[in-house]
């Protein structure tokens, strides 16, 4: 995988924010696996829904905010037709179904078993048939169908008779779709000394001085990797030797994106 951003082209990248956290559904073709590795890179991880509300606002910022077609691509063992890529997956055991969103072998459980299974703890579902009452999926057709997705439109396609749009399928996880990252919400920096420093969520970690003039530096105990972003997504510096000069930059708000070893944060800074 190359550079933190650059797994998926901002082009192609619609953004909003739901209660406190960021979105991005990716509009670019990838396997899961694919999918989840850009998800982390990015700093997030594939979306997991766990409430009806949470279901409706994705499902209507693909359709309404993202303006995605609902035939921009054709899943052949998904029922001919198109899907989005979620963060559900049972490729460690087969039945066990869990938000392993970022393709780490972690994640809770929230289904057990196929068509005929039971949500775990009560937690939330959708697959298909859910909305006609007639538990449909996940049924692992034809074996290796271990990923979940949104479906698009009534499947097999023309019908609803498996799922309805909106509604989640079991498909196999080779195959080429859009995805939905989720980002977990980022609280402001706090100034924690007179020199300026400060510390983020990750305390081996500090980025200063906030705001910057001329310079920003990182101190971190680990070897890293670190991009400075701009609001609209677009990679503006790298970091050499955990130093940048930005001097030269407009005034504003950005993003310092940091890689450390299987690990990624995001963390704000203004320039000034």
């Amino acid at each position: 995988m190359g550079a933190y951003s650059q797994c998926a082209d901002t082009n192609n990248i619609y953004k909003f924010t739901y209660l406190g956290k960021n979105y991005e559904i990716v509009k670019e073709k990838k396997t899961w696996k694919e999918s989840a590795a850009c998800a982390v890179e990015r700093g997030g991880y594939l979306v997991q829904i766990e409430n009806s509300s949470k279901q409706t606002k994705v499902y209507d910022e693909i359709i309404n905010g993202a303006n995605i077609s609902t035939t921009y691509t054709s899943v052949t063992n998904g029922g001919a037709i198109a899907y989005i890529w979620i963060g559900a997956t049972d490729q460690t055991l087969e039945g066990d179904w869990k938000w392993d969103s970022k393709d780490d072998a972690t994640g809770p459980q929230f289904w057990s078993g196929g068509k005929s299974g039971t949500s775990v703890n009560n937690a939330f579902q959708n697959w298909g048939g859910k909305s006609k009452s007639s538990q449909n999926e996940p049924d692992n057709f034809g074996a290796g169908q271990d990923h979940g997705a949104i479906g698009l439109a009534g499947w097999p396609s023309g019908t609803t008779l498996l799922g309805s749009p909106g509604e989640w399928n079991d498909i196999s996880g080779t195959s080429d779709i859009y995805f939905i990252i989720e980002y977990d919400s980022i609280k402001a920096p706090v100034d924690v000394s007179t020199s300026n420093i400060i510390e983020q969520s990750n305390k081996e970690l500090t980025a200063y001085p906030n705001p910057a003039k001329d310079r920003i530096y990182i101190q971190s105990n680990k070897a890293i990797s670190a991009f400075l972003i701009s609001i609209e997504g677009k990679r503006v510096g790298t970091f050499e030797d955990n130093e940048l000069d930005v001097s030269e930059l407009p005034r504003g708000t950005y993003w310092i994106n940091i890689k450390e070893d299987n690990r990624a944060f995001r963390y704000p800074i203004v320039i000034e």
